[in-house]
Formats: C-alpha cells, structure tokens, sequence
C-alpha cells in the first residue's frame, strides 16, 4: 500500500535538493530521509530521484508523482 506520508519526504529533497537539506527541514534524520524514499520507490517501482555527487534531483516519474501534490 501507497503512503502518502512518504510525498513530503520527495518533495522536501526536490525543494533542498539534498537529503541532509531536507531532513534538515523536516526536522528528522538524514537516514530517515533515505529510507522513506527508497520505500517509496520500491513501492511504485519507479526511480523518483536522481542521485549524484552534486546533489538530487528529480527524475520524470518523480515529477509526475508531485505534480498533485
């Protein structure tokens, strides 16, 4: 099952572009952070974010996935 908690974990990393930035944000740890998005992909298995060295950001299936929200 969906959980829809999981979006302000996405949107967070779109807006801080980091997952560090966004557990900042949201006031959790960066590992919590982590978690909640790789379940989130696992369970629409689709790659939500792209990770680089630079930081994340957005992949196409991400964006469509926020666009609701």
């Amino acid at each position: 099952m969906f959980n829809w908690n999981d979006l302000k974990y996405l949107l967070a990393v779109a807006e801080q572009g980091s997952t560090l930035a966004a557990a900042r944000k949201l006031g959790v740890d960066q590992s919590t952070v982590q978690r909640r998005l790789a379940e989130l992909e696992t369970r629409l298995k689709l790659r939500l974010i792209e990770r680089s060295p630079s930081g994340y950001r957005l992949t196409a299936a991400g964006s469509t996935v926020l666009a609701p929200a």
